[in-house]
This record gives C-alpha cells, structure tokens and sequence, in this order.
C-alpha cells in the first residue's frame, strides 16, 4: 500500500500500519541527512530544510523536533558545585589531550586548556572500560579524585537518562493519540504534500496543547489572541468572582452575604487542591469561576447564579 491507501485503511478499518510507518521513522537520526539545511524563512533562527524518502518521513520528523524540543527543556542539568564539574572536566580533559587516552564524546565547549564535555551513560561506559589504562596514566591523588566524581556523576547521568527516557516514552504516547485525530480526518483526496501538511499542523496542535495541560498551563484565546498562562488564584476572592476587590459588602442583604460566603468556600477548597477545573482566567492567569460551576455545585439554576450575582453588583455600587 502506498502513503494514501495505508490512511485509508486506518480511516476504513483501523489498520495502524501508517502509525506503525511513522512512529518507526521517528527514531531516525534526522541530523545524519546530508540534505538537512537551515535556510531564512523570515523568522529570527531561520528555518530548516530537508529531503525525505518517503511522505511519513515528514511526520516523524515533525514529531521527532517537537520530541527533542520538550526533551531540551526537560533534560536535567547538574546542580552540583560547580568546583566538582570544573575538576571532572579538567581530569577528563587530562586524560583525553595530555594523556591521549581517546574516548568518543561531544565537546561542547573548550578554552585554551580544557575541553567541556558532555556527560552522557555511552560516556561513562567507554571510561569504564578504560579505567585501568586512565590509572597508569593519572597520579595516585588525581586517579582517587576522578573515580570519586566518575562515580558521582554517572549516577547523576544515569538517574537523568531513566528521567528523559520515561518522559519520551510520554510524549510518543500523546503523539500516537494526537495522530491518530489527525489522521481519522484527513481527506484523502487532497495531494500527499497537501496530507502532510494537515497532519503536521493537527497533531502539532493536538501534543502543544498536551504538553500546556501537562505543565499546568492552559490555552485561552481573547480578542482574537491566544494567550498561553499559568493559572492562579488571587488572595481577594471577590476577584475570583467579580475581577474587581471593589464590592461594598456592608451594602448586602444577608441573604446575599450568605450566597457568596457559599462561593468563597467553594474558592478556598479549590484553592487548597490548586484546582483549576471550574475556572476561566485572564490575560495575566487570574482565576475567575464559571457562573455554570457554581450552580452546579450549589445545586442552583445557571440563571438564577447569574441573576444574583448581578444584583450584588448593582447594589454595592449604589
């Protein structure tokens, strides 16, 4: 089956072969392409250009850039002293130029003396093997010294790695769930170039949005702009219910006082459980309650909510 009929038995039968297709593709080592290019698109880093074999190929690398974009940001950094990083990169730089005890590494950075490598489990395991030769060739002192932090650091290195790797098995999850929207609506009768693209553009949307739940953000959209925030309630709970502080209770009925004492208990259990379920915010995250949640949950009418709050409005401005 070509690239259309495999979507076509996905969206006739629920044969997965084009998820197989592409989630395969997606460990593909797209740096390696020769084709691989960054070219001006108008934007400030540019964009990137590449020559792919096969139509899924696009999706999958799609994926993969939206994966190891996530996986940058999620990558845990050594907070160690930064004493202990300088001397382990000085010993490594020891053994690697002076000694010329040579080990596959990226450097990432280097100065006159010293090259920075970057610590990753494939690097610890070739030291490994290397040990008795980086022995002979340090000094007593040094050699202590170095297997004290290559031991701390590879448990750094390797608690990192099972961090990384469970948070990549997440995110293919989430891109397999946001494919399969995608391609449950694609028309396939549009061109392969014009297939891809929607698939891109669906699922990106689809695994962006996950990721914004995921971190406690949400996506609202005012005037016409989107706006990505981080909910939070403000202290003063008239402004969850009104977006103003400026509500004179004194004026109230003590009908309408015990209403809105209802209300704020409902605030503050929500508070406490940071849960942001029955709420809207503003442009800056501030939380506002849904008039829909409070009548749910005080057992009123949604009309009869919105009524009263409105007359509390009303009367405290007069």
């Amino acid at each position: 089956m070509n690239f259309k009929q495999k979507i076509e038995a996905y969206q006739q039968n629920g044969d997965r072969t084009i998820i197989d297709d592409i989630m395969q593709a997606v460990e593909t080592d797209f740096l390696r392409n020769s084709s691989r290019e960054r070219v001006k698109d108008g934007t400030q880093s540019g964009g990137i250009r590449i020559k792919l074999a096969d139509h899924h190929e696009y999706i999958a690398y799609r994926i993969k850039a939206m994966q190891e974009l996530i996986l940058r940001h999620y990558r845990t950094e050594f907070k160690g002293a930064p004493a202990m990083i300088n001397e382990f990169q000085r010993l490594l730089s020891l053994i690697y130029i002076d000694y010329g005890i040579q080990f596959k590494a990226t450097i990432y950075d280097h100065d006159p003396w010293m090259y920075w490598f970057n610590l990753t489990p494939e690097l610890f395991e070739e030291l490994e093997r290397k040990k008795s030769k980086i022995k002979r060739s340090l000094g007593a002192d040094d050699y202590k010294v170095f297997c004290y932090l290559f031991d701390y650091f590879r448990e750094k290195v390797n608690d990192a790695q099972v961090k990384v790797n469970k948070r990549r098995q997440e995110i293919q999850e989430t891109a397999v769930k946001a494919l399969e929207y995608a391609l449950k609506y694609v028309d396939t009768e549009k061109s392969e170039r014009e297939i891809v693209k929607y698939i891109n553009k669906t699922f990106s949307s689809k695994l962006s949005d996950a990721e914004i739940r995921r971190n406690g953000l949400r996506r609202i959209r005012r005037d016409k702009i989107n706006y990505v925030v981080k909910p939070y309630f403000p202290r003063d709970n008239c402004r969850v219910i009104f977006g103003t502080s400026k509500i004179d209770l004194t004026r109230l009925s003590n009908g309408q006082k015990r209403f809105l004492d209802n209300i704020y208990s409902l605030i503050d259990h929500d508070r406490q459980l940071n849960d942001f379920s029955g709420y809207t915010t503003d442009t800056d995250g501030e939380a506002r309650i849904k008039r829909k949640y409070i009548a749910d949950k005080l057992g009123l009418r949604e009309d009869l909510v919105r009524q009263r709050l409105h007359r509390i409005i009303k009367m405290s401005q007069n």
